[in-house]
């Protein structure tokens, strides 16, 4: 139970990153189409920081506890990459949709 747990875990937040990569090429494409900057190669920060939390939480955080209940919340340092990629990916998505919405010309 534990396997489909952690795999199920894994998933997910492969999920989450597919979706963080095409507003990684939203950004992309309104950097080369209109030539303003919207920073899309930040967005891997973000990326890399849920792939490695959510990775850490469904092997790592289980195993040394023994908790099924540290599925999502629980961990302090999983906790704390997820908490800090949300917040870069807060502020860029405000960017973006700032600069897709004219905020800079």
């Amino acid at each position: 139970m534990h396997i489909l747990s952690s795999l199920l875990v894994v998933f997910s937040w492969i999920i989450a990153a597919v979706l963080i990569f095409f507003l990684m090429l939203i950004g992309r494409f309104y950097e080369i189409r209109f030539g303003q900057k919207s920073y899309f190669k930040l967005m891997l920060i973000p990326l890399i920081l849920f792939v490695t939390a959510g990775i850490w939480d469904a092997v790592f955080a289980n195993s040394y506890t023994g908790d099924p209940l540290l599925d999502f919340v629980g961990a302090f340092f999983p906790d704390l990459l997820f908490f800090a990629g949300g917040l870069i990916l807060i502020a860029l998505c405000f960017y973006l949709y700032k600069t897709m919405m004219g905020g800079r010309r």
